[in-house]
């Protein structure tokens, strides 16, 4: 805009230019030399601040690029855990499932051998109640036999006197 400016205000000179005139004038292109020169040191710094700004908006914009990156990478990785944590609960309702079953057998089994062990107990009872009986009537008539074989001793020294002497 201000080179338009400059361009318009030159474009604006009285023509033709008379010799006082030209003085001023010359005097005048002095100072639109300088004014060319401003406007070109205007426009160089306008354009040195466009590229600075240029490379500053590059830097964001790669550095952007580099979070979203990050991100992707980050996302990537959440999938992944997702993904493996739906095996995980897919297989888990099985092995929950093999568990209680583990289970069940082994309270049924707990069951059996309780019951296993009540009849061997109850059968070791038995058996000691007749070995004891069996004992006894054992004992009885071995006190018996040896009550008859002693009184049959007796009777017959009884009877015989003179064979005991």
């Amino acid at each position: 805009m201000k080179r338009e400016d400059a361009r318009n205000a030159s474009a604006s000179r009285p023509w033709p230019l008379t010799s006082s005139h030209a003085e001023e004038t010359a005097a005048g292109e002095d100072a639109g030399d300088d004014d060319r020169l401003l406007l070109w040191e205007q426009t160089r710094q306008e354009f040195l601040s466009f590229e600075n700004e240029i490379a500053f908006n590059e830097a964001i914009i790669e550095e952007r690029e580099k979070h979203i990156k990050e991100i992707h990478y980050d996302v990537q990785q959440i999938h992944e855990i997702y993904q493996d944590l739906a095996v995980l609960l897919h297989d888990q309702p099985i092995s929950i499932d093999n568990i209680d079953k583990h289970i069940e057998e082994s309270a049924a089994s707990t069951g059996r051998a309780k019951e296993q062990l009540y009849k061997a107990s109850k059968c070791s009872r038995s058996r000691s109640f007749w070995v004891c009986w069996v004992s006894v009537i054992l004992a009885l008539v071995l006190v018996i036999l040896l009550l008859v074989f002693i009184l049959h001793r007796l009777l017959a020294r009884h009877d015989n006197p003179a064979q005991s002497l």
